[in-house]
């Protein structure tokens, strides 16, 4: 079967990782339907990804948690990628807002996929390197984090979080269920792969978002370089992988058969750093960029993250610190002129 008589599902294309996702398997040929939240973002995603308007489709699924939410979506389909998840402006329940949520919009593709179709082999789920870590053990200098460790956080300690741990619990416990449902529910006749990046930055996907409507991570960039900064904020993350890595990730690991985790991680990450990189190479937002302590990174030793299976089942070859973070800044000034020329 060539790819272009293969339809896949993608939830969650018009996000930051979403559209590139959707974007890498248009390029390779495959059929796309997407799903979004409202039809504003379904006509969106169609404008951006005009170029394969022959290969794409889209579909409202207003909430993702609702039971059946997806089983018209996943009919006809012959592979399945889940991105979407749950989205709240405001966590103040996290069994209600975070953890119910997460588990309940995994389990229910997965099981409109055992009930509505049964030509998928695949299916491909967006997890996180916070599934892995235990960050209740801070930077743990010497521990190398790799696929078979996961988070200690339990359902009970991340109901019960009032730390800020509750997100990472709840990315645990969806990605436990998934893995659940595919070893234990009756009828599944698809393997499973997660995909679990650490921080990811990179350029937005162009058309794609404008400078009012940036994502946490792209805010947490754009902040160092909009003047709104005296000083460089610590970085509480130190480790990254470029979005159009983990999106060719989502590709790869779609077009393998093994039922494996894939841990992404192209290396360091440290604010301090990023705005060394932009003070020097970007000399026109100079002004606007914090000085801090150049040269010293604010995060000390800490933990190292395996990324050999990656690596060796995918054959990705991840884009540096420096190709990320300007394509990215540089992505930023062309959305701030783009807004410059439309107020003219």
């Amino acid at each position: 079967m060539s790819n272009a008589s293969k339809l896949i599902l993608i939830t969650g294309g018009t996000g930051f990782i979403g559209n590139h996702t959707v974007s890498q398997f248009l390029s390779k040929g495959y059929r796309v339907r997407a799903t979004a939240r409202n039809q504003d973002a379904c006509n969106s995603l169609l404008s951006v990804h005009s170029g394969h308007r022959d290969l794409l489709e889209t579909q409202v699924v207003a909430d993702i948690t609702r039971p059946g939410a997806f089983d018209t979506a996943v009919k006809d389909v012959d592979g399945i990628v889940h991105m979407a998840s749950p989205f709240t402006d405001k966590i103040t329940d996290n069994e209600r807002d975070l953890i119910l949520p997460a588990i309940n919009g995994t389990k229910e593709i997965l099981q409109s996929t055992v009930s509505f179709a049964p030509k998928v082999k695949r299916v491909v789920l967006t997890s996180s390197f916070a599934a892995i870590a235990d960050f209740s053990k801070g930077l743990r200098p010497g521990h190398v984090y790799e696929e078979s460790q996961w988070s200690p956080l339990t359902y009970q300690a991340t109901k019960d979080d009032k730390i800020g741990l509750a997100y990472a619990g709840s990315k645990k416990l969806a990605e436990e269920a998934a893995w659940q449902f595919v070893e234990t529910s009756p009828g599944v006749n698809f393997s499973l792969a997660t995909v679990n990046p650490t921080m990811v930055y990179g350029p937005a996907f162009p058309g794609s978002t404008s400078i009012k409507n940036l994502g946490q991570s792209m805010s947490d960039i754009y902040a160092l370089m909009d003047a709104s900064l005296t000083e460089v904020p610590p970085t509480l993350l130190p480790s990254f992988v470029d979005v159009r890595d983990v999106a060719r990730a989502h590709l790869l690991a779609f077009e393998t058969d093994q039922p494996q985790r894939f841990l992404l991680s192209a290396g360091d990450f440290d604010k301090q750093n990023v705005c060394d990189l932009l003070r020097d190479q970007i000399p026109e937002l100079k002004s606007r960029v914090p000085v801090g302590n150049p040269g010293k990174p604010s995060v000390g030793e800490h933990y190292e993250i395996d990324c050999s299976r990656v690596r060796s089942v995918l054959g990705i070859e991840f884009q540096s610190f420096n190709e990320t973070l300007l394509d990215m800044v540089r992505a930023f000034m062309e959305m701030e002129n783009a807004e410059k020329e439309s107020s003219l």
